[in-house]
């Protein structure tokens, strides 16, 4: 891919991922106060179902701020990385029904939001398991192919679905609700074991103390995402905490790759 195509990417993917932090933390302060105001009991386990989350965001554009100053053309993730970036990013809808349920005001129609939720939850999942066959040492020439065919599938899939959620509250309403989302669950699950898989047996090829370190990284990070899906506090906590140290690892062993 050309610098200037490579850099416009990274431009694009950092001021995405800049608005999405901001909106995401106007959301929940104003929805914190608004509980604080109601005097709601157990405001504060929403702040820590969601927090995770911002964490999570931030944390990764921290990063691709990084990887954007330490640019290379040779990286292998340069151009896989900030789309993945974007995507975990777009699964920070999650937040926006309990943001309507509790300010009354309405950013995006329920559907609109379930459709993003899958879509993005799909996309995130495939583009780790792109990470992983580059890791891995597979032909380059052809992936790019193939990621804009599974991304495909991944959308029409999330269009596709069935966007009955088996709950009319807003505040309750999650992409694995139904029935339906079972079997998307089942295939994010799936999809990141894969990922996992192609991870370690890239490993067992190379056993370089970077490859290790490198591999762990994304295998957090991946953990992190998934976890980063649920509406319960422990496994919130746990995602961004897992999220930020595989963030962190990525970040010391990529010192010398971009």
């Amino acid at each position: 891919m050309p610098e200037r195509k490579r850099k416009k990417q990274f431009s694009l993917s950092l001021i995405l991922q800049l608005l999405i932090s901001i909106a995401y933390s106007a959301m929940l302060v104003h929805m914190t106060i608004v509980l604080l105001q109601r005097r709601i009991s157990g405001w504060y386990t929403y702040l820590m179902v969601y927090l995770p989350q911002l964490v999570i965001i931030v944390s990764s554009l921290i990063f691709l701020f990084i990887l954007r100053l330490r640019h290379r053309t040779h990286s292998i993730d340069s151009s896989l990385l900030p789309l993945l970036f974007s995507f975990i990013a777009l699964e920070a809808t999650m937040i926006v029904p309990l943001y309507t349920e509790v300010t009354d005001i309405t950013i995006l129609a329920p559907n609109a939001v379930v459709i993003i939720e899958r879509f993005a939850m799909l996309a995130a999942a495939i583009v780790f398991v792109f990470t992983s066959v580059q890791f891995y040492g597979t032909n380059a020439s052809r992936l790019r192919l193939y990621l804009t065919l599974a991304l495909t599938a991944a959308l029409f899939t999330a269009l596709a679905m069935p966007l009955n959620t088996g709950t009319t509250d807003l505040a309750t309403l999650t992409v694995f609700s139904s029935s339906y989302d079972a079997l998307l669950l089942g295939t994010l699950i799936a999809i990141y074991l894969v990922a996992i898989i192609t991870y370690i047996s890239a490993v067992a090829k190379d056993r370089s103390t970077h490859s290790i370190s490198r591999a762990i990284a994304f295998i957090l990070m991946m953990i992190g995402n998934l976890l980063s899906m649920s509406n319960v506090i422990m496994p919130s906590i746990i995602s961004g905490i897992l999220y930020v140290i595989g963030i962190v690892m990525l970040t010391i062993t990529s010192k010398n790759t971009f």
